[in-house]
């Protein structure tokens, strides 16, 4: 009987340490394969939101506005090699994650609360300035938002990814 729990507890150590490797698996993705970006695109089947930042990257931050309780999101920054996992609300900092002219930024669930047809999360872009707000980017609308809610059809893997793309060029 001791070594059935022994080996079950060996077995539960093993799919535990599997699935926080594959959490980190999409950032190094996108870190190593120059193509990744492209392949996404084509997965999601829509294009990334595209912004222009004029004064720099003083202040500027990204704010995880809303995010489903119990979920993590990362956000990859593809030209610095940089990610940054949130598990609630609250700012990054994209000073060092961001550079001079154009960035590419992917967002994707890297844990779901247990319920894969739902979740939610939303990034605004702003400019802080001693932590208030003075400019938020794209109209106010979110630059990196997923929703799934369980009401679609889930027509390829891309829909339960929560995979979401923007492009930012820094000024």
């Amino acid at each position: 009987m001791k070594h059935i729990q022994y080996f079950l507890i060996i077995v539960v150590l093993f799919f535990a340490s599997k699935v926080c490797i594959a959490q980190w698996n999409i950032a190094d993705y996108f870190s190593k394969d120059p193509n990744a970006w492209e392949h996404t695109k084509r997965i999601i089947h829509k294009p990334p939101i595209k912004i222009v930042v004029t004064d720099g990257l003083e202040g500027l931050v990204f704010n995880l506005a809303e995010l489903t309780e119990g979920d993590e999101v990362a956000l990859i920054f593809l030209e610095t090699h940089t990610s940054e996992k949130l598990k609630k609300e609250g700012c990054v900092d994209a000073g060092g994650k961001l550079l001079p002219g154009k960035n590419r930024i992917v967002s994707v669930i890297t844990r779901n609360s247990g319920n894969r047809t739902l979740f939610h999360y939303k990034f605004m872009l702003q400019r802080n300035v001693n932590g208030t707000p003075i400019s938020i980017y794209n109209n106010g609308n979110a630059v990196l938002e997923s929703e799934y809610d369980g009401s679609k059809p889930v027509k390829d893997i891309s829909n339960l990814s929560g995979i979401e793309m923007c492009e930012i060029e820094i000024r």
